[in-house]
């Protein structure tokens, strides 16, 4: 994967960044032609199994004894600046997975609901976890080869095997990087060779081409081939992309391929976008896509990192995406004898045993009809609408914001009873006092005729509170706008640009009863720009306060901005500039409105 540690950005804001246009080329014509029944399988699946292991797995996030505590172990050959020679002499003795791995991978996946897998076939590193037949990766000076499967052995194979034999669908990354081949493109990173020789691109490409041909041919009938990836410089013909593209349609037609031959990970030139370890507030309209994420912090393996995603994040991550309109690719990472550690498949297992109850409420569903749910998400399928609640309401009324005629409603994984009236503000469902799943429990309610999702408004969570985020606004005036910072797992969105005092933003509440609440803003603002004098107003209520700086326009502080009442029922919260002394009123992640 790439590195988010390499991903620097200046202090100012960054606005969300547009997709890469699709180029009109035609083999992406042609491959657009049929991907509706391409992507049947997937849109199913919505949950499948990543793995990131290789020649870094023994090193486990460390080298000679130091640990390197860089997220993603997997490129501790950079970490550490181990030149290729030294590191392929230490791991390869050491990268020994023991017979039956694969099967145990199977049925971790199996056991977890998981639909589809796909293994690092290459990483950036350059090794080949598949046995290939290329003369480079057979034998070459720098490496001794590229291959590093056991002897008789072949990896890769018992992988794509394993898998199937389980009814998993099998896949492979590669990695269009290569830190070791002498002609692929030069990175300024560590580890890096630097030799000063002219590296002859295309020689790279036609090596490239020939490994996935081996992997199109040599292990049956693949899922999908999962590439990583590019940059403004590197990507497209940088690739031979089309090329590519026109292989894959030739070797295996149904075969699909992820977005990553171009720069941008929520670009749409391929079958589906990648998010890496975020998700979309708002998914990601008109695509497919799938957040690739972890269950520690690392991909590959790492011996110190400890820091494990339970069942109940788990299962609220996969729910969160899929209402979303997405896929989770949730990856293991196994050490040098290909063994999963035990924290991980502690999760995987529960998050199977809560598929094994509610898992009609994740496969084959389409994304939420509701913008957002303060208590949880919800899925759909036909005329079936499903609520998945995070948060169990402690008077056992859960409110949903829409009207339509429900035929039935009931709880998965119990057969206590549902009662649904109806209201001004929506449906008002009466559940028992405990909640089914710790997790997540499931309202399943069938219906008939017309769903009407009334307008979007911000409610107040379990605990009372009221939490404004950018995407919940809408705005007006000139220039401010949402804005994004970050690509991988760190990703944030904060209210900024905000140029012109005459643009404001507002944010619709909901609440049940007039309620007086401390009002605490996350602000940043450049200290030359501070100053400007602002105010927050609901119905008859307001408050005025100036704004600080905090050192950055992205160096963000929790602010007390006073006090607010918010009348009964629907209203509307303003935040308004009245002046601009510097180049910017202020950046704004969020509003919390905490009852008194």
């Amino acid at each position: 994967m790439l590195a988010a540690a390499l991903v620097t950005f200046s202090a100012a804001a960054f606005q969300d960044p547009q997709p890469t246009p699709a180029p009109t080329t035609p083999q992406l014509a042609q491959w657009a032609a049929d991907r509706e029944a391409r992507m049947a399988w997937w849109r199913e699946a919505r949950f499948g199994m990543f793995v990131h292991w290789g020649l870094y797995s023994p090193a486990g996030g460390q080298w000679n004894g130091k640990v390197y505590p860089q997220h993603y172990a997997e490129w501790i050959q950079n970490w550490a600046a181990v030149p290729c020679a030294e590191y392929a002499a230490a791991m390869k003795p050491m990268f020994q997975p023991d017979p039956g791995f694969a099967d145990a991978w199977a049925k971790l996946a199996h056991d977890a609901g998981m639909r589809y897998a796909v293994m690092t076939s290459k990483h950036h590193d350059g090794f080949t976890l598949f046995r290939s037949k290329h003369p480079y990766s057979l034998d070459n000076p720098i490496t001794g080869g590229t291959n590093i499967s056991p002897p008789d052995r072949d990896v890769a194979r018992e992988f794509a095997d394993a898998m199937r034999a389980r009814g998993l669908r099998p896949g492979f990354y590669y990695s269009l990087l290569d830190w070791q081949h002498p002609d692929a493109y030069a990175m300024a990173l560590p580890g890096y060779p630097k030799d000063g020789r002219v590296r002859d691109h295309a020689r790279y490409v036609a090596y490239m081409q020939a490994h996935v041909d081996e992997l199109l041919t040599g292990y049956g009938e693949l899922a999908t081939i999962w590439f990583d990836y590019s940059d403004k410089q590197r990507q497209g013909d940088a690739w031979g992309a089309p090329a590519l593209l026109d292989l894959l349609r030739r070797k295996q037609p149904g075969i699909l391929v992820n977005n990553r031959l171009y720069e941008g990970l929520e670009n749409k030139n391929g079958d589906y976008g990648t998010p890496e370890k975020y998700v979309p507030p708002t998914g990601l309209p008109g695509m497919d896509w799938e957040v690739n994420h972890t269950l520690n912090e690392s991909y590959g393996y790492s011996a110190h990192d400890a820091n494990w995603k339970d069942t109940t994040t788990v299962v609220q991550l996969l729910a969160d995406i899929v209402s979303k309109g997405g896929n989770l690719l949730l990856n293991i990472g196994p050490d040098a004898k290909g063994r999963v550690p035990e924290p991980a498949q502690q999760a995987l297992r529960g998050v199977g045993a809560w598929l094994g109850t509610h898992g009609e409420a994740i496969y084959g569903t389409t994304a939420s009809p509701f913008a957002k749910l303060s208590w949880g998400r919800a899925t759909q399928k036909g005329d079936t609408l499903y609520l998945l609640v995070f948060d169990w309401p402690a008077d056992g009324q859960l409110r949903v914001p829409m009207r339509a005629t429900i035929d039935s409603a009931s709880l998965l994984g119990s057969k206590a009873t549902v009662a649904v009236a109806s209201g001004e503000h929506g449906l008002t469902l009466t559940l028992p006092k405990e909640a089914v799943d710790r997790a997540c429990s499931v309202v399943k309610l069938e219906r008939s005729g017309d769903l009407v999702v009334l307008p979007f408004a911000v409610a107040a969570g379990a605990d009372g509170a009221f939490v404004l985020q950018p995407h919940d606004a809408t705005l007006h005036g000139p220039e401010l706008r949402i804005e994004r910072v970050g690509v991988i797992g760190d990703v944030r969105f904060n209210l900024g640009y905000w140029l012109d005092p005459k643009a404001f933003a507002a944010w619709p509440l909901l609440t049940e009863r007039a309620t007086r609440c401390r009002v605490v803003a996350e602000i940043a603002c450049k200290d030359a720009a501070a100053g400007a004098s602002c105010t927050l107003s609901c119905g008859a209520s307001k408050l005025a306060f100036r704004v600080a700086g905090t050192g950055g326009w992205q160096d963000y502080r929790d602010v007390e901005l006073g006090e607010l009442d918010l009348p009964a029922g629907r209203c509307e919260l303003e935040l308004r500039a009245l002046d601009k002394p510097g180049e910017a009123v202020l950046n704004l992640r969020s509003l919390r409105l905490v009852p008194r």
